[in-house]
């Protein structure tokens, strides 16, 4: 009788043990970072690095843009981290902010949107400062940003007077697309939203107060628009504040060339670092947990305490009989 009950609790224990006991359970971890692991740069050619060492349109990434700069630093600092680092410029030279609402409704950007932490965007230069250009060879100055001639002041003053409107219709347009674009990158990304501020290289030409006076009224309610409109839809980067009363060392634009130069640009990634290091970031990783019974060992535990009793109180059982029978004998 022992025998068998004996075959038959190893039989049960032996079939129980064969499935596992314990497992690790996959817990999702989240990490916190000053920076983004993933970020996409947007926009025109402030953004693509227009006019530096390096650069070509089909290829943004060997100039030292502020988006290469950037890139260059969070390896190093991420280097310790399990998330990595990535960079992906989709800047386009050129580009106004109806071309960027055309580029991001096109699904061209989708996947590199879809896992952004962050998107960094310059854009409306274009939809604007195009328009100032057109006035410069009425102020005398030749391409070199000298002045070759004495200006025809009427003339740019009626310029100017024509550009008003101009300038005004395109900050309206500016402000409606902008709606648009934070519409549409917010349904294509969970990444925080990074817009620039417009610098203005016109203040440069001081010797012209009209001038200097009409860019930084046109600029500033660009720039107030772009403020306005940010409250939950996206965050500001100043970099018009940083340039403000250094265009001439920041850009180019004593040869009548709006761009950022080099210097420029490492002011330009010392701000957007500030404006994403403000907001933080954070990723998560799938690791394993501390061990623990799974189902079957607690129910491998409790039979084999159970076979384990009624073995004993059978033993006892069967010894009890005995000695009762012999006491009778």
């Amino acid at each position: 009788m022992i025998k068998k009950f004996f075959i038959i609790f190893l039989t049960a224990l032996v079939t129980l043990t064969s499935c596992s006991l314990t497992e690790r359970e996959v817990i999702e971890v989240v990490h916190e970072t000053e920076v983004p692991p993933k970020m996409v740069f947007l926009g025109d050619s402030i953004a693509a690095g227009y006019g530096l060492d390096g650069y070509t349109p089909d290829d943004l990434y060997n100039c030292r843009s502020y988006a290469n700069i950037l890139c260059e630093q969070y390896k190093i600092e991420l280097s310790g981290e399990n998330c990595g680092h990535e960079m992906v410029n989709r800047a386009v030279s050129g580009a106004t902010s109806s071309d960027l609402i055309s580029l991001i409704d096109s699904g061209q950007l989708d996947k590199d949107l879809s896992d952004s932490d962050a998107v960094i965007i310059s854009i409306g230069g274009n939809d604007m400062l195009g328009i100032f250009l057109n006035i410069f060879e009425q102020f005398g100055l030749s391409e070199d940003g000298t002045q070759q001639q004495d200006p025809d002041i009427l003339s740019a003053l009626l310029s100017l007077y024509t550009m008003d409107g101009d300038i005004d219709r395109a900050i309206e347009n500016f402000s409606a697309n902008l709606d648009k674009i934070s519409g549409s990158l917010h349904e294509k990304t969970d990444g925080q939203i990074y817009i620039q501020t417009l610098y203005n290289p016109f203040e440069y030409f001081d010797m012209f107060e009209t001038l200097a006076d009409f860019s930084k009224e046109k600029i500033d309610k660009f720039n107030e628009v772009l403020r306005k409109k940010s409250d939950g839809n996206y965050n500001i980067v100043e970099v018009a504040e940083k340039f403000s009363g250094k265009s001439g060392e920041l850009t180019r634009i004593k040869t009548l060339d709006i761009h950022p130069n080099a210097e420029g640009h490492e002011v330009i990634a010392q701000t957007v670092d500030s404006a994403l290091r403000e907001t933080g970031f954070s990723y998560t990783t799938t690791e394993q947990g501390d061990k623990h019974l799974t189902i079957y060992g607690k129910i491998t535990i409790a039979v084999g305490v159970v076979l384990i009793v009624s073995l004993l109180c059978i033993l006892f059982l069967i010894i009890a009989k005995r000695r009762k029978h012999g006491q009778d004998g």
